[in-house]
């Protein structure tokens, strides 16, 4: 008998046909962003339990709360409680952790449906569940000093939304069981088709081979109507789109993927131009959040930049840049950040970043923090221009893939820049590289961290600095 637990009725929901290659094929079964997505939903939840059990243990009724409780039933459903308490009366509370800073009651993060297979595993297994809490963050905590976890953490009752979604569930239960019983499926396609590219499962591929490479799914901002049209008339490759069957924002990706050639309009590019002043700022800051903060004066989940690397191009036919950079070694708020900034970047000239809107959250945030700052931190703003914005209609490739990220517009532009086979290589490793960096003492160890954390943030700014040159360039020639 195959076992359900709570992570893959989760998945089941999500896309039933991956359950059940990742349960009868596990050889085949590729792991990715969703795998990526609920290891980081436990990762983050443990660090909260810790703080959960601590707050308990000062409780006058301490001795009545037990922690990773598991529940078994007879029909292989499988849970395991981050908290029970046993009441008087014979029943039990469950208390489930989450690091978000709500109750979530939809998508793939519907913690009351999460709630709700912990009780009928929970009263499966012969308990019966009295009260549900979902137990989250608050997200107005400040640190300062010790994390208070009684201030940190908020119980919030959720038993009436779990009595509702019983009966969906317990059908939704018995489905995945009824998957799991069965020997083969049609693994000719999942139901993730109906879903856009960021939404598929990690076997995507696997259960959908014939979806060309440049599909429905490279367009932009695809509604939940439109998408199910194409799929209901089984029209997956963008050369079988015609131009009026869709919108204004994904015309250019279409006409790109129709041409097998960039769309270039020049006037937009030459209008984002017409903006620059040197000299130019390249900038990009690399930020930390966690659940739980782990500085004083951070609130859960607020981004604190650790980290940032600027390019200075002095002037168009400036072919010499000088590049700043600077990583907090300590676990700090980023006053040093910005005198450091202060001293490098000048009162007049373009500032420019990628997906400029982050850059700016941070810049008005410490402004915020730091209100001697304000005017050096406004006038980044006032000065910055969205490298991105040019490739939204300026300029579109369909070897971008409908994205504007710049990990997919720099391997088409300048392919001799690559992030592969880099020790840091996105913003998440940096994220996750920062917090290993500030626990380890001096030495090597600590030196080749940093020296890869360097490496890739500067890499940030030096593809923007090619990718401007290429469009400059571009522009030069129109």
């Amino acid at each position: 008998m195959l076992q359900l637990s709570k992570t893959d009725f989760l998945q089941f929901s999500h896309c039933a046909k991956s359950l059940w290659l990742l349960k009868h094929k596990p050889a085949l079964y590729e792991h990715g962003i969703f795998s990526d997505y609920l290891q980081k939903i436990v990762t983050e939840g443990y660090e909260i339990e810790a703080y959960l059990e601590a707050h308990l243990s000062l409780q006058s009724d301490a001795d009545k709360y037990s922690y990773q409780t598991v529940f078994n039933t007879k029909e292989g459903l499988f849970a395991k409680a981050d908290c029970t308490r046993k009441n008087e009366d014979g029943t039990i509370n469950i208390y489930e952790v989450k690091s978000s800073t709500s109750v979530q009651m939809s998508g793939k993060k519907n913690q009351v449906k999460d709630a709700t297979f912990q009780k009928i595993v929970a009263e499966g297994a012969g308990f019966k569940v009295k009260k549900i809490f979902i137990v989250h963050l608050n997200g107005q905590y400040v640190r300062d000093g010790a994390i208070d976890a009684d201030q940190l953490l908020t119980f919030s009752d959720v038993t009436a939304e779990v009595d509702k979604l019983i009966s969906d569930t317990r059908s939704e239960i018995d489905a995945a069981l009824l998957l799991l019983e069965s020997a083969s499926i049609d693994e000719s396609s999942c139901s993730c088709l109906a879903l856009t590219k960021i939404n598929h499962c990690d076997v995507f591929d696997y259960f959908n081979p014939t979806i060309p490479k440049h599909s429905i799914y490279n367009l932009p901002r695809m509604s939940k109507k439109k998408l199910f049209n194409f799929v209901a008339t089984e029209r997956f490759g963008l050369d079988e789109i015609a131009l009026d069957e869709v919108t204004e924002k994904q015309a250019p990706v279409l006409r790109a993927a129709h041409l097998k050639a960039p769309v270039i309009d020049h006037e937009i590019i030459s209008t984002w131009f017409s903006r620059v002043e040197y000299p130019i700022y390249f900038v990009d800051y690399e930020t930390y959040a966690s659940a739980a903060p782990i500085i004083d004066g951070a609130r859960p989940h607020s981004p604190i930049p650790f980290q940032y690397s600027l390019h200075i191009k002095m002037s168009p036919d400036d072919e010499w840049l000088e590049h700043v950079e600077y990583l907090a070694e300590k676990a700090t708020m980023p006053i040093e950040l910005i005198e450091h900034m202060q001293k490098h970047i000048g009162d007049a000239g373009s500032v420019v970043s990628w997906h400029a809107a982050f850059e700016n959250t941070q810049n008005k945030n410490m402004a915020l923090m730091y209100p001697e700052k304000q005017k050096f931190l406004q006038g980044l703003i006032d000065r910055t221009m969205d490298l991105e914005d040019p490739f939204k209609e300026g300029y579109v490739d369909i070897q971008f893939q409908g994205s504007t990220s710049i990990k997919k517009v720099l391997p088409a532009l300048v392919p001799e820049l690559d992030y592969s086979g880099m020790k840091v290589a996105s913003g998440t490793d940096a994220m996750e590289a920062w917090h290993r960096l500030v626990g380890l003492p001096d030495g090597p160890a600590k030196d080749e961290l940093k020296a890869s954390m360097l490496e890739y943030c500067k890499l940030d700014t030096l593809a923007m600095v090619r990718i401007f040159n290429f469009l400059e360039e571009l522009n030069n020639r129109s």
